[in-house]
């Protein structure tokens, strides 16, 4: 009798849900057609000089503050590790749900990850007061995504793609009719698609490129060095048994913003005003690098501190326009024919994305 019970409210309630993503699925769409895009946007992300040059700014990042996340860090544990090393800004973003530390040692972002469906289409939302529950659990079409992401971008929030291979989540296909997101996650622990990337912007779907973390549990050691003493607790314990290894420390963002006020810095990222790094490891050094831009001669041009093992400029499909070996300085000139040509750098302990320069029509 009490198992027959258990079954019926599990219907009831299974019953609910489907109705009510039904209800959710017909009401809340809007139009993906795209009648134009602001090319100037994208013509030259790195146009706006600022007082501060490439802070680093770590976006996606899990804490224990959600209700069926009690095992994970604390964002002043976290806090802690990054600014130890190096780190000027961070973005918590767990889900559904705007967290932040009390007495912040870093800069910070508001945000959060939007998304509690069964298929982890997911965004990073920076930048709002308040966050917005997934109405759509089983289903959602390209139209109700839209629909999502317009609303964000109403309330000028900085929009992200999150790891579009995960779960096959956001494909090609979906993400070619999505449009006015601001950034896809190109660098994360699920996958770094640079070359997915190059597939949507050849098919003038533009976007900035997004490095992150995605931080669910900091690595061990890094938490048994900044975990408090006394009578041991459900995080040692889960540590302890599980051994995490957690990804820290990868992948992140070089910014350059006027200041670390979290409106400029948005600004930046609005903007694109920004790289994409991934390190080779995380306890290796950053390289030092210096400015990337585009001059009045239409020449992309770089000059960096550490010398790279090698600059690539690359345009449509991913082709190879250009290629420097051991060189601090160099140039590109874009041509008539290049729809858009971004800088990919690497190091012997990172390699650096920059964000597509785009040609106006």
């Amino acid at each position: 009798m009490k198992r027959s019970r258990i079954f019926f409210l599990v219907s009831i309630l299974l019953g609910t849900l489907v109705f009510g993503n039904l209800l959710t699925w017909a009401i809340f769409r809007a139009d993906t057609f795209r009648s134009s895009v602001d090319w100037e946007k994208y013509s030259n992300p790195y146009k706006r000089t600022t007082r501060l040059k490439l802070q680093k700014t770590g976006i996606h990042l899990h804490t224990n503050r959600t209700w069926f996340t009690p095992g994970r860090n604390s964002p002043e544990e976290i806090e802690t590790v990054y600014a130890a090393n190096g780190y000027k800004v961070l973005g918590f973003t767990d889900y559904e749900r705007i967290t932040n530390t009390d007495s912040p040692k870093l800069a910070q972002i508001k945000g959060y990850e939007w998304g509690a469906n069964l298929r982890k289409r997911h965004l990073s939302v920076l930048g709002l007061n308040e966050a917005s529950y997934d109405l759509f659990p089983f289903y959602a079409d390209p139209e109700n995504l839209q629909w999502v992401i317009d609303k964000f971008q109403s309330k000028n929030g900085f929009v992200v793609i999150n790891h579009p291979l995960l779960n096959e989540s956001f494909p090609l296909k979906l993400l070619s009719q999505l449009k006015e997101y601001d950034a896809l996650e190109v660098m994360s622990p699920f996958g770094d698609i640079p070359k997915f990337w190059d597939k949507l912007l050849s098919e003038k779907h533009p976007s900035f490129c997004m490095a992150s973390d995605d931080l669910h549990y900091l690595p061990r050691e890094e938490y048994l060095r900044v975990r408090t003493s006394g009578i041991p607790n459900w995080r040692d314990l889960s540590s302890e048994i599980y051994k995490q290894e957690g990804e820290s420390l990868m992948r992140y963002l070089l910014v350059n913003t006027d200041s670390l006020d979290e409106k400029e810095v948005l600004r930046s990222l609005k903007e694109g005003n920004y790289l994409c790094v991934r390190k080779m490891e995380r306890s290796l050094e950053e390289p030092k690098l210096g400015s990337l831009g585009l001059n009045s001669e239409k020449e992309i041009h770089f000059d960096f501190e550490d010398t790279p093992i090698s600059v690539d400029f690359i345009g449509q499909n991913s082709e190879i326009l250009s290629h420097t070996s051991y060189q601090k300085k160099g140039s590109y000139r874009l041509k008539p024919t290049d729809l858009y040509v971004r800088v990919q750098v690497i190091y012997p302990t990172a390699i650096i994305l920059s964000n597509p320069f785009f040609q106006k029509p």
